[in-house]
């Protein structure tokens, strides 16, 4: 070949109507010599990096010609690759860990593949020199996937990093997150699912929810990370047919920890980053005790009494009904909460390490300004015999001010991270983890602010998470029926909840509930590839997990009296396979089956008298303990066909089986399983059609990409609780039964788009709800059905808005190390409930207002090592409650953020 060209020669070639590209910067070897150095050694120095630039490498120093498509060595990290070995050796060490194989097509050609392209077949292949042309963004993948999916970047979690932790996922379409203000726990909802293991979060593959007592209103399920941590996020909205998604009726959020690539930079083997952050609109909590927000004890106050005994200190209007301290919010750049993190990773020829410590701590923060703010409505004065009466009331959702200290609302935390992975013999791996997490946060009941006395600051309580993961995979390079996963896994979860009982209770009576959980997991999968009539792909496995819940709280006679205690085991099997008959069109089906068994350590109220009741000869009965035991399968099928290039159309039809949490399974404060009512599986069962496009060379190099998407999700058995029956309600106070009723019914639409044309980004987002519906056949209402929810049902707050949307604008400037923009979120209010005939009971709807939020946000690159970011969020100064907020505390108000981070 002519020297000019150095053997750089564009060619296509196909295998199954699939382009491959071939990657060498220097002609081939002449034949002569790759034979002689076929099974020799020589030495390779080949540093961990982009896997574009390391196959490069590899041609440059083997004389080996490399082919593969584009897309398969976008965002891959090579292994390293230092010391003597022969070509084939060393080859094979450069793409562990990749999930790529590679097949020698002529002496001195190689063909590198992923298992499920054609290209593994053993026809030969013989391909000119071509450059890798680009590289695929991690949130593109989503685009090829038959359902809703999205996928949260480290950048994105630095840009929207917000007050809270679950702040991190506004703006993600058909995903919130309820209780966002209490805790530092995510409590993620999808598509109107959340809680009781409806959406998993798992860490690094590990499952770590506990469910926490939220008083009468309800409860709330609880996952802890800190997001400095994380290194991406990855949400599939509906069941799925994984060994991780077993019970997953809303979804699976996979949230992974920092590896090496996101600390090392690109062509070294070591680094550390350095990030630290300021936060503003936050001040140190007052002493326990200090009350805020409004409070009117009494609607009726007297004046201008004839008689002194009529007009009492209690009948007299106070001077305020709202304390006066809580109301000095600092100014806008007065940054007073802060958060560090460290992190440092180094890749070695056996593997690679990471280790990293965070810190966070800030005050309580402060409502904002403008918007649907409470007041106190004073009515018009009516004489009677011996006074003059004036009726007093708070009107507005939430009792707090106007850029009033929210109590209750510091949070601080420390949080290590060990994770080392290590590479081997026969393409073997091993992956081992730990995760300390320690926070101690306010804490607040929605019953208290809503019911009982005027708010205060509390004690705080406390939490400590420790996880422990272990990851095998063995993907053996000869044999195509191998591509095995051992996940094992334990959550150990203690939480000391500190927060105040109704009424006056003293700080020094209170009593703290401690819940200890424990959790371990064990999930084995296999992958089996066989390339005939087709591509068929075969994967199967099981998935097991065994629960452990104590609460260890002294018996007072009152508020915490009846603490949890039990064991919940449960067992699945999944078999799925992926069928593509020709290249355009492509079939998913699969089952899973799931076995569980629940006990409960607590006797149940079996008095004499009862049904239950068992005589025990001295006048009483015998203990009876709770046990549920139920099995079930539940089938996944999809069909995609791609007639264009980037251009995807899908069908989809997934059912899935919840079993009863544990929670839902023992006895205790609150609401109990009784013997006559039965606790089934809920039944999903979801219908989803929709399109991807996605176009990386749009206008010689702008991005489009698009998704559409219609869903019907059918909840059958749906398990909550609820009020009793006319028929099942007996003497004295009695609230609450926990049963499946009916049904949940959320469906609609939903649809993003986003451009990036280099110089400018912006994108769009938005979820519409077309039918809600929750059903129960019961006593005491006019209607079975209804949008809002049911009479003392936990569900009453997990309903999301009828419709929210996101939006973003952004520019890049300066050669685009600068990068600004402006996010916006809109979110419509709650469906409202009904005035007569729907009562609500102790824990009625939280009825947030709609409402806009935008927020501002600048990146500056110094350099590739030094770069600083800075936003401030809800520009506008906005008063609002977050939609599915359990308790009715209002969101932050304007706040600015600073950060820095350094990498070296």
């Amino acid at each position: 070949m002519p020297q000019l060209l150095q053997g750089c020669l564009l060619v296509m070639a196909t295998v199954g109507a699939v382009p491959i590209i071939a990657i060498a910067d220097t002609p081939p070897a002449p034949l002569e010599q790759i034979k002689a150095q076929v099974g020799a050694s020589r030495t390779f120095s080949i540093p961990p990096q982009a896997l574009s630039n390391a196959i490069n490498s590899f041609s440059r120093q083997s004389g080996w010609q490399v082919s593969l498509r584009a897309e398969l060595a976008s965002d891959k990290q090579s292994s390293a690759v230092d010391g003597n070995y022969s070509a084939d050796q060393a080859l094979t060490r450069l793409l562990l860990g990749t999930g790529l194989q590679w097949r020698k097509t002529a002496e001195n050609a190689v063909l590198i593949y992923a298992l499920e392209t054609p290209a593994a077949s053993n026809s030969a292949i013989t391909l000119g020199t071509v450059r890798v042309q680009g590289a695929v963004s991690p949130s593109d993948e989503v685009y090829k996937t038959a359902g809703s999916a999205n996928v949260i970047t480290r950048d994105d979690i630095e840009r929207f990093r917000g007050t809270s932790v679950g702040d991190i996922f506004q703006g993600t379409t058909g995903v919130l997150v309820g209780e966002n203000r209490n805790s530092g726990g995510l409590d993620v909802n999808i598509r109107g699912m959340q809680g009781q293991g409806r959406v998993p979060v798992l860490v690094d593959g590990s499952r770590q929810e506990t469910t926490v007592y939220r008083g009468y209103s309800g409860v709330s399920s609880r996952s802890y990370i800190d997001p400095d941590l994380i290194g991406n996020i990855r949400i599939d909205k509906g069941p799925s047919m994984t060994a991780e998604g077993t019970g997953a009726t809303g979804g699976v959020v996979n949230v992974n920890t920092l590896s090496a690539a996101d600390i090392v930079k690109s062509g070294q083997t070591g680094g550390v980053r350095v990030r630290g952050s300021l936060i503003g609109n936050n001040s140190a909590a007052p002493e326990p005790g200090t009350y805020a927000g409004y409070y009117v004890p009494y609607t009726k106050y007297r004046s201008n009494c004839d008689r002194p005994v009529d007009c009492s200190p209690q009948y007299t209007v106070p001077d305020s009904f709202a304390p006066e301290q809580g109301m000095d919010r600092p100014d806008l750049l007065d940054l007073r909460g802060l958060a560090g993190s460290l992190a440092a990773a180094r890749y070695f020829e056996w593997g690679e390490l990471v280790a990293a410590y965070t810190t966070r701590d800030q005050g309580n923060y402060y409502a904002g300004e403008n918007g649907p703010t409470p007041y106190v409505v004073q009515g018009e004065p009516i004489r009677s015999f011996w006074y003059t009466e004036t009726t007093y009331s708070r009107k507005g959702v939430s009792p707090f001010r106007a850029e009033e200290r929210i109590p209750n609302t510091q949070f601080s935390s420390e949080s290590w991270l060990l994770k080392g992975s290590v590479v081997l013999p026969q393409e073997q791996s091993l992956e081992l983890g730990y995760i300390s997490y320690t926070s101690d946060f306010g804490e607040m009941m929605p019953s208290q602010i809503r019911s009982f006395g005027q708010a205060r600051q509390w004690l705080d309580s406390k939490v400590t998470n420790d996880t422990y993961t272990a990851r095998y995979r063995w993907e053996p390079l000869d044999y195509d029926w191998a591509d095995l996963r051992i996940n094992l896994w334990h959550t150990d979860t203690v939480t000391d909840m500190n927060t105040p009982s109704v009424g006056s209770v003293d700080i020094a009576d209170n009593t703290p509930r401690r819940d200890d959980y424990q959790r371990y997991g064990v999930d084995v999968t296999n992958k089996s590839h066989i390339y005939a009539a087709g591509q068929w792909q075969v994967e199967y496995g099981v998935a097991a997990q065994w629960e452990r819940m104590d609460t260890d709280t002294p018996e007072t006679g009152g508020f915490y009296d009846g603490s949890r205690s039990g064991e919940r085991d449960e067992l699945s099997g999944f078999v799925s396979t992926r069928w593509q008959p020709i290249a355009d069109w492509t079939l998913e089906a699969g089952t899973r089956y799931t076995r569980f068994e629940s006990r409960d350590n607590n006797p149940l109220d079996t008095a004499p008298g009862n049904d239950n009741c068992q005589p025990d000869g001295t006048g009483g009965c015998i203990p009876v303990y709770y046990r549920n035991q139920r099995s079930g399968s539940a089938p996944i099928a999809s069909l995609t066909w791609e007639p264009l290039t980037g251009l995807q159309f899908y069908a989809r039809y997934a059912e899935a089986l919840r079993m009863p949490s544990l929670f839902e399974g023992t006895s205790g404060w609150s609401v109990s399983p009784v013997q006559n009512i039965e606790l089934k599986p809920e039944q999903a069962r979801n219908k989803e059609i929709g399109l991807h496009y996605l176009n990386k060379t749009l206008f010689g190099g702008d991005q489009l990409r698009l998704s559409l998407a219609y869903f019907r999700n059918h909840t059958k058995d749906y398990l909550t609780r609820t009020q009793p029956n006319a028929w099942e309600m007996g003497p004295g106070q009695d609230f609450f039964r926990l049963r499946n009723i009916d049904s949940a019914d959320f469906y609609g639409w939903e649809s993003s788009a986003e451009y990036d044309a280099g110089l400018w980004f912006a994108s769009l987002s938005g979820t519409r709800y077309t039918h809600i519906e929750v059903c129960n056949t019961g006593s005491f209402v006019r209607n079975y059905c209804s949008d809002w929810g049911l009479p003392q049902s936990y569900i009453n707050n997990m309903i999301p808005p009828t419709w929210h949307a996101n939006s973003t604008l952004g520019l890049r400037l300066l050669e685009r190390r600068l990068e600004l923009g402006v996010r916006g979120t809109f979110m419509g209010q709650r469906n409202p409930i009904p005035r007569y005939n729907a009562p609500t009971g102790f824990n009625p709807p939280v009825e947030w207002h709609s409402y806009e939020i935008y927020d501002l946000f600048a990146k500056y690159n110094y350099s590739t090592s030094l770069s600083f970011d800075m936003a401030i969020d809800n520009v506008t100064d906005q008063y609002y409650l977050d939609a599915l907020s359990l308790g009715v505390v209002p969101a932050p108000g304007r706040t600015a953020r600073l950060g820095m981070t350094l990498h070296f």
